[in-house]
């Protein structure tokens, strides 16, 4: 312990430290002209103690001395001095820089007139469309967007029939027998697909207790309605491969048959290629292949839209037991 009135070496570099940075506080500060100009204010007022030791402050009535400083020497935002602003560039204000930035801007003015005067929705969505295909990549090989469907062996082993199985995978059965591979990759979840030679539609007709859905058979099941993804428009890819049979003309379903019935590789080369086929089943059992489909109309502007086909092998089908119990037979004719 030290003696009573004696720093400590502690108190001794601290004492130090305050006169070091009281130094060079004041060398700082020195040539501040704010300051210099606090201080004159500063000035017209002096501290004295009074007789008691109390701290009393004194007015003095000397005029103040207003001092010019140096505004180039203030630290203070030009803004607010009103100081115009500085330019920062390497050339004159009035320089001449050539037609380069002069007809850049009549471009883009022009451009956006253009499209704001040219460009209609329609157009701007078929622009994303096609950006978004562009950025789409690669089919696996496996997916079923690169391989052909089966479609002469579908025809000739299950048309009106029911395609069973034992695992309980009901869409995987229908693609086993569609695929020229073992294990393609697909989606179990979607009701249509898209094979590099057709689209197939994967449609329930009705529930387990026997009520009928919205895709419902008309005309003594020779035709049916069907509701696209609510995403899907005219300008989506199965979709345009369904409207396209529209305009198709479609082989009549006797010679069809004959057709599948022929053996040999150019029977399958010959067999009748048809872009859209129909898979029905009521909800929870297997899939019965219900042939090909031919889109009559269409509804464009109803989300989802809703298309009434008809199924051109309609005639065959109408012997088949398992069809039949998929189709509510209505009076009227049967459109063929």
């Amino acid at each position: 312990m030290s003696s009573a009135g004696a720093l400590t070496p502690y108190e001794i570099k601290r004492d130090e430290r305050v006169a070091r940075n009281k130094a060079i506080l004041a060398k700082l500060i020195a040539n501040n002209p704010l300051h210099q100009h606090m201080m004159v204010r500063m000035g017209s007022k002096d501290d004295s103690d009074d007789e008691d030791g109390e701290r009393t402050t004194k007015t003095k009535t000397k005029k103040k001395i207003k001092r010019e400083i140096n505004l180039e020497d203030v630290r203070r935002s030009g803004r607010i001095r009103k100081l115009p602003a500085p330019i920062y560039t390497t050339f004159e204000l009035n320089e001449d820089l050539g037609n380069g930035t002069k007809n850049r801007k009549s471009f883009n003015s022009a451009v956006g007139k253009k499209r704001k005067s040219s460009e209609s929705e329609e157009e701007l969505k078929k622009q994303k469309k096609s950006i978004d295909k562009k950025s789409q990549p690669p089919s696996s090989p496996q997916s079923l967007k690169a391989l052909n469907a089966k479609l002469k062996h579908i025809y000739s082993e299950f048309l009106g029939h029911r395609i069973e199985t034992n695992d309980g995978g009901l869409k995987a059965a229908v693609v086993h027998e569609l695929s020229p591979i073992a294990h393609p990759k697909f989606s179990k979840m979607s009701g249509i697909q898209e094979w590099r030679n057709c689209v197939v539609l994967y449609v329930n007709v009705g529930d387990k207790y026997g009520n009928s859905y919205d895709n419902v058979f008309t005309n003594c099941g020779g035709c049916i309605t069907w509701f696209a993804q609510p995403r899907q428009d005219e300008e989506s890819s199965p979709i345009r491969t369904i409207l396209s049979t529209m305009s198709k003309k479609e082989v009549s379903c006797e010679e069809t048959k004959n057709k599948a019935l022929e053996e040999g590789e150019e029977a399958e080369k010959s067999f009748p290629k048809w872009p859209v086929h129909l898979f029905c089943r009521m909800e929870g059992e297997t899939y019965t292949y219900c042939g090909r489909l031919k889109a009559l109309n269409y509804e464009a502007n109803k989300r989802p839209m809703k298309f009434t086909f008809q199924l051109l092998d309609a005639p065959l089908l109408r012997v088949s037991q398992d069809f039949l119990s998929l189709v509510e037979l209505a009076d009227g004719d049967v459109h063929q």
